[in-house]
């Protein structure tokens, strides 16, 4: 299946009976997100928390992500040269082991500069030297961490233990980034949603994470119940 034929169907306005059969309850359709900045820390425990507000119920069909790269970090060259040199001159010892092992690339803002320097045998001064690589991170379709969710309020926990995302929810490329959950989850109003993050590989970016679902309007107790029936009572209202 193609990452197109998993785009999540548009969700259109409907009304819901409530329990008892009495008057429906209209749904809009409703996304709550959290945000959690990677370090790049394989065992690095990041949380977040997601409050509902107190207008109404959020009902969670599905959850999703996605992954937002960090800009390459400088990977300097050790020891750090003291006098120009010439770009041929460096020794694989004078890279960080870290470069070495996350992969390192020649810095764009001096690429030519460093060509040119090869092409002329012309020296470099030590300035450059220490900005000609960076340290690049994993592409995100690559990228693992373990997420969890619970429901503060209830003290409910949605999984028996933290869950690979390549295993619940696919990878970051648009190949299945999301999963519809087997039965809608209800959020009841001012409830608390925690969303705790382990980091698996050596990412640094942001991670994005959306529940998708709907927001159930008029219930009893809430404001918009209250709003429903100022509007019912209005005159010429059906």
């Amino acid at each position: 299946m193609t990452p197109a034929q998993h785009v999540r169907r548009p969700f259109r306005s409907a009304s819901f009976m409530n329990a008892g059969g009495s008057a429906p309850q209209p749904a809009v359709p409703f996304d709550h997100a959290a945000s959690f900045k990677l370090k790049g820390v394989p065992g690095n425990i990041l949380q977040d928390v997601i409050n509902i507000s107190s207008d109404s119920s959020f009902v969670a069909v599905g959850i999703s992500y996605g992954l937002e790269e960090d800009r390459a970090r400088p990977a300097p060259l050790s020891p750090q040269p003291t006098a120009p040199f010439t770009p041929s001159s460096i020794q694989l010892s004078q890279i960080p082991t870290a470069a070495l092992i996350e992969g390192f690339r020649l810095n764009p803002r001096f690429a030519d500069v460093a060509l040119n320097a090869i092409e002329k045998g012309v020296a470099l001064s030590p300035s450059i030297a220490s900005r000609l690589f960076e340290v690049v991170s994993p592409p995100a379709d690559q990228v693992q961490f373990l997420y969890a969710l619970f429901d503060e309020g209830s003290g409910r926990e949605f999984q028996s233990e933290p869950i690979l995302n390549t295993a619940g929810l696919g990878i970051s490329n648009g190949d299945r980034p999301f999963r519809y959950f087997p039965k809608p989850i209800v959020f009841k109003p001012r409830s608390t949603i925690r969303l705790q993050i382990t980091e698996v590989a050596d990412f640094q970016g942001d991670l994005h994470i959306s529940l998708q679902g709907y927001k159930m309007l008029g219930e009893s107790g809430t404001p918009t119940a209250s709003a429903r029936r100022r509007l019912r009572h209005r005159p010429g209202a059906p």
